[in-house]
């Protein structure tokens, strides 16, 4: 690894050296007069910027690789690395693991299940989900929202609570808006709508015993950005009336901190909650297959550290947890190689014990630092990527490099309970244990 850390070191250093170069020609060209022209000037411009970029992945990069006790494959193809007993080159800084819990997965969490190593290995613990309308009024018609809400008034919800509370876990319940009409019309009239969750949001979180929410409005309209903002903030003054202490998390995309040109306004967010839950996942490449969550991204597409070099910069980095995947995505390909073409634009969802259990040689992805399979089914190539405890290993270091309040996870128990994965993702060190709220009265 020495090697590959100097060899990193000299390209981002004379990535930097280009980037301060093309800073000199705008200098001395405002000085002396133009003698490029405007088009020669934006892309010495971009091209500086995107040197500028790639300096920033690989600086991220080989700080977490330093922290992981393994050594990488430097081609693609080639086997996966095996997480040693000892993942970490030292145990992390004790930091908060977060994950979801959805419904149908609440028999996981029975006693005797493997989810009870779930239960040790977290902080915080997400129920997905309750249903939110345009009115700001509970949503159970149908589909998700009914199941959620039913899962919610279950005996197997009661005893998940139970059980994670006794492991000191807190307990969050997730308010879900996904419908674009829906979540349009209920941030146009924010404080009316605001109040109203409120009002039957809350009488859940008590008769549950439960610390707090996640707000998981997954919106993509930009004329619907300043609406969120007051919507949010709205929503947590109402419940912080009603007891001061309430945990709020919102969740966020990886891109959001890039600019004004997305729906969530993460700067402004982050004033009216606890954490942000950056969603690191779905990253993958529209056309080709790719990694769900890259660490980093060879083509400058979205990546892990290009997400938290954006978010830091503007968003306190305690107030952040990396939310990464215990799920992988089943692309049918034209052939067995990385990267290949997609034979269709919609890949599947593959839980990661299932992608364990089928038994396949994990290769290794040297662009985003992360495994795949590759196999043939129905007469066409497939190819299954995905994380592993090596690719969270580095992703968990990543966190602590950039000093977040900890990392999280789409969704407990899908790594089957799997030991390796779990400690991945506290780091060898048992995980933050935080006061518990509405809980401790129960």
């Amino acid at each position: 690894m020495v090697n590959n850390f100097r060899r990193r070191r000299l390209v981002a250093t004379f990535l930097l050296f280009i980037v301060l170069a093309g800073i000199g020609v705008g200098v001395y060209e405002a000085v002396k007069g133009p003698s490029l022209t405007p088009a020669q000037l934006a892309v010495a411009a971009e091209e500086a910027r995107l040197a500028a970029l790639r300096a920033s992945e690989l600086v991220g990069a080989t700080k977490a690789e330093r922290l992981v006790n393994v050594t990488l494959p430097r081609r693609t193809g080639a086997l996966a690395p095996v997480a040693p007993n000892r993942l970490f080159v030292h145990p992390m800084l004790a930091h908060q693991v977060m994950g979801f819990v959805p419904y149908w997965t609440l028999g996981d969490f029975a006693p005797g299940s493997f989810g009870s190593a779930d239960l040790a290995s977290a902080t915080t613990l997400i129920y997905s989900s309750v249903c939110v309308g345009a009115n700001g009024a509970q949503l159970t018609s149908a589909g998700d929202c009914a199941n959620g809400a039913t899962g919610l008034s279950s005996g197997a919800f009661s005893t998940f609570a139970q059980f994670a509370h006794l492991d000191h876990d807190r307990v969050l319940l997730s308010v879900q808006a996904l419908d674009p009409g829906v979540i349009h019309r209920l941030v146009s009239h924010p404080a009316a709508n605001a109040e109203r969750l409120a009002q039957w949001i809350y009488p859940l979180m008590v008769s549950n015993a439960l610390d707090g929410i996640n707000i998981d409005v997954e919106g993509r309209a930009i004329a619907d950005r300043a609406g969120y903002v007051t919507f949010v903030a709205d929503l947590s003054h109402d419940l912080l009336a009603r007891n001061a202490h309430l945990e709020l998390v919102v969740d966020t995309y990886p891109q959001s901190a890039a600019g004004s040109n997305d729906f969530y306004n993460v700067q402004a967010l982050a004033r009216s909650v606890n954490y942000l839950f950056d969603m690191a996942y779905q990253m993958e490449n529209a056309t080709h297959s790719s990694a769900n969550s890259p660490l980093i991204n060879a083509q400058l597409g979205w990546s892990d550290v290009q997400s938290l070099v954006q978010y830091t910069a503007i968003v306190p980095s305690k107030k952040i947890i990396l939310g990464l995947p215990l799920y992988g995505l089943n692309f049918a390909t034209r052939t067995s190689q990385a990267g290949s073409q997609l034979v269709t634009n919609a890949p599947g969802a593959r839980l990661y014990s299932d992608i364990v259990a089928a038994g396949r040689p994990a290769l290794w992805d040297v662009g985003s630092e992360t495994p795949f399979t590759v196999f043939r089914q129905n007469g066409g190539w497939h190819q299954d990527w995905y994380d592993d405890p090596v690719s969270l290993a580095l992703k968990t270091a990543l966190a602590q490099t950039y000093h977040l309040a900890g990392v999280g996870v789409w969704a407990f128990s899908q790594e089957g309970g799997d030991p390796s994965i779990l400690a991945a993702l506290t780091g060898g060190r048992a995980p933050v244990k935080q006061p518990l709220l509405l809980s401790a009265a129960g």
